[in-house]
């Protein structure tokens, strides 16, 4: 999959549009990272970070060492992988 990093990060902060995309960490193994999409009609569809260019991955660590992503204590469950996560939330969000 292929996405540079400008669009993925404007997708990051589009929470009410079609194609917004999150960022999840294994609850259990906090190096596991996965960036989960609109699967349409209310469900998520989700891959793994290595799935993506590894300047995604790079960029995901660089926003969480500079706290542009913090991370939700609540533990969700990603069905489509039956996995406990938790969401990456970016600081500042887009407005809708």
């Amino acid at each position: 999959m292929s996405l540079i990093v400008e669009k993925f990060k404007a997708r990051l902060i589009r929470t009410n549009h079609p194609d917004w995309l999150h960022i999840a960490v294994d609850a259990n193994n906090e190096n596991q990272f996965y960036i989960v999409g609109n699967g349409g009609m209310g469900t998520t569809i989700s891959a793994s970070i290595e799935s993506y260019l590894p300047e995604i991955k790079v960029s995901v660590i660089s926003m969480i060492n500079s706290e542009e992503l913090i991370k939700d204590e609540k533990v969700n469950l990603l069905l489509d992988r039956n996995i406990l996560v938790h969401y990456l939330s970016p600081v500042h969000q887009e407005e809708t």
